[in-house]
């Protein structure tokens, strides 16, 4: 099928024969296991993630503080299948493979993938929502859902309110357009300042920007006579013509 895509050729089938499984895939279901037997399963999820160590290849000797790792075969450049450690770095030799937070071991395919599962939800929730508006006979027993919890909205991130809001994307480069990646966040006020200072940007506060406004001495508040037109609210003394208004010097 695949070399009739055009997606390999003869020189690819054969290098895939020569194989020591001559099938080109590593997926075997001769064997079926049974939902009763639990090593079967046990030895089947192994393989979905392989730990980077085994329990029974670890041997201690308590005399000497030692630890031995043996396998069955070696691999690449090793020559031997044993490596000796104490155990600080036994330790150690284990924590480089403890992955990082966050960090994707297993992706899903097909049925399992993010997106399979999101659209059968949404699916789902316009199901029930097409069967709470259909009418509901009286034989039926209606159901409380008092304390029914809908599934909350997500939130917009903050890169979409910025540009719903400012009309511009934070992550977008000023000088070539493309698109920026976070790095990591910065929140010491010091690393902060030297940056922005480094890139100009940094606003010094004046050296008088804390100085009281100048005060006025009752002999520069000028009174004012202003006339307006008459004008009948309903309030008493709307007659009024005269209104008193206090008018400062620039």
């Amino acid at each position: 099928m695949l070399k009739k895509e055009g997606r390999i050729d003869d020189t690819f089938i054969q290098n895939i024969m020569k194989w020591r499984h001559t099938s080109g895939f590593s997926v075997h279901n001769g064997m079926r296991i049974s939902r009763d037997d639990k090593d079967g399963q046990e030895a089947l999820a192994q393989y979905i993630i392989r730990s980077p160590f085994s329990l029974e290849k670890i041997t201690y000797k308590a005399e000497t503080g030692m630890v031995i790792y043996k396998s069955k075969m070696t691999h690449g450049k090793n020559k031997s299948n044993f490596r000796i450690f104490n155990a600080g770095e036994f330790i150690a030799a284990i924590c480089q493979h403890i992955p990082d937070k966050s960090f994707q071991l297993s992706r899903y395919f097909g049925w399992y993938s993010n997106r399979s599962r999101g659209e059968r939800r949404k699916e789902a929730g316009q199901q029930a929502d097409t069967q709470d508006s259909t009418p509901v006979p009286e034989e039926i027993e209606v159901l409380d859902v008092s304390t029914y919890k809908p599934r909350g909205i997500p939130a917009k991130s903050w890169r979409e309110c910025i540009k719903k809001v400012w009309e511009v994307d934070p992550l977008e480069c000023s000088k070539c357009h493309a698109e920026m990646k976070i790095i990591s966040f910065i929140t010491e006020q010091e690393v902060i300042r030297r940056i922005l200072e480094h890139l100009n940007l940094w606003l010094k506060k004046p050296a008088n920007s804390n100085r009281d406004p100048p005060e006025l001495k009752p002999d520069q508040v000028v009174r004012e006579t202003v006339y307006g037109e008459p004008f009948d609210d309903g309030w008493p003394g709307a007659d009024d013509d005269l209104l008193l208004d206090e008018v400062y010097p620039d």
